[in-house]
């Protein structure tokens, strides 16, 4: 996922009804229970002072969104759900993980209900300005699904029925290009699937990654999954988009105890090992030096 890449335009959208969403939203799940004992060792020294929003704890806002975060017993699992508990166990805090949806998240790590988020969030200028971005963890990009064609370039796309989660860079470059009467918007990349699935629509367009291991579940096993080539005709294509962690406006020890903690992940081969359980390329994972600027 990639994530979707919510614009400062598809965040206004929600102002009306965010509070009141996200509230309801967050209640959906917590990670870690209140006043639950301790398990950061009385010896633990953190790798840097940081201020959270609540003492001791990391309060990290994710979506269900294998294979990058999902939730198991109660615990974050997944590419980037192993990074959030490595981030909080070198700052010696609990992990406080909600999940609830993308726009939520947006919504909450704006309003200051969070410290941080990370499940394939992608980055872009305006993102920038309302966040602090970590450092680059690997790329991503588009990805076609079928039912069996070879589907590949912009003009493999006209005169299809389309769909796509809510929330993607390219939404209104799918407008633009096809029609909005073409392009269905869906709360998740698995409803997408199932309507390609049921002939209710005629191609999925989701993040590569994710759908490259679901793809490998039973139920989608007959859908196929092509990488949109680039064209100028669909600006998301030009440079592949870049995985990062979005943390709270203003915490900038936070973003540089993260930057440090993705940099480890990466020289200790451990990301490069998460790729290859999920059966996805670790030659995707973004060398240190290539960070989001």
């Amino acid at each position: 996922m990639d994530a979707p890449s919510f614009t400062r335009k598809s965040a206004s959208k929600t102002v009306k009804f965010g509070a009141i969403a996200a509230s309801l939203a967050l209640l959906t799940s917590g990670c870690s229970g209140g006043g639950a004992e301790s398990t950061v060792p009385d010896d633990c020294q953190p790798s840097a002072e940081v201020e959270t929003l609540h003492k001791g704890k990391l309060t990290v806002l994710v979506a269900e969104h294998p294979p990058f975060v999902t939730t198991e017993n109660g615990e974050l699992t997944g590419i980037e759900g192993e990074l959030i508990k490595k981030i909080a166990a070198d700052l010696c805090l609990e992990v406080d993980s909600s999940t609830t949806s993308f726009s939520a998240i947006i919504e909450g790590l704006q309003s200051g209900r969070a410290d941080l988020s990370a499940g394939n969030w992608t980055v872009n200028d305006e993102r920038r300005e309302i966040f602090e971005v970590s450092n680059g963890l690997y790329e991503g990009g588009m990805g076609v699904v079928s039912r069996g064609d070879d589907l590949e370039t912009v003009d493999d796309l006209k005169d299809k029925s389309l769909g796509t989660p809510q929330g993607y860079l390219w939404i209104d470059q799918l407008h633009d290009l096809y029609g909005k009467s073409a392009v269905r918007e869906y709360q998740s990349d698995s409803a997408v699937l199932d309507d390609v699935k049921a002939k209710r629509i005629d191609v999925g367009v989701v993040s590569i990654l994710a759908n490259t291991w679901r793809l490998t579940q039973d139920q989608y096993s007959d859908l196929k999954i092509d990488k949109m080539q680039k064209s100028p005709d669909m600006p998301y294509t030009q440079e592949p988009p870049l995985s990062v962690a979005l943390i709270k406006k203003g915490n900038t020890a936070l973003k540089g105890a993260t930057d440090q903690t993705i940099a480890d992940y990466k020289d200790s081969g451990e990301l490069d090992k998460s790729f290859e359980k999920y059966g996805l390329d670790p030659s995707l994972v973004t060398p240190n030096d290539k960070d989001s600027k």
